[in-house]
């Protein structure tokens, strides 16, 4: 990860890093707030044992962060 990288919606240079959480990362069409997050897709799983760290792409002026996810 030493690319430099720039950010699609303001062309300032990125910072490179990782993504983590020890819940998991869901996403939803819908605003609305939710109780559970039973019925939205998971990107990323709760971590069991090992919170794993995902390559990711911020910029510190749009607060905008990127991640592709499997």
């Amino acid at each position: 990860m030493n690319e430099i990288v720039s950010c699609p919606e303001c062309s300032n240079e990125g910072k490179q890093g990782y993504i983590f959480s020890p819940r998991r990362i869901c996403w939803s069409e819908s605003a609305d707030s939710i109780i559970a997050d039973f019925g939205n897709e998971v990107l990323i799983k709760d971590a069991i044992f090992q919170i794993s760290k995902i390559p990711a792409f911020r910029c510190e002026k749009c607060n905008l962060v990127i991640f592709k996810y499997n």
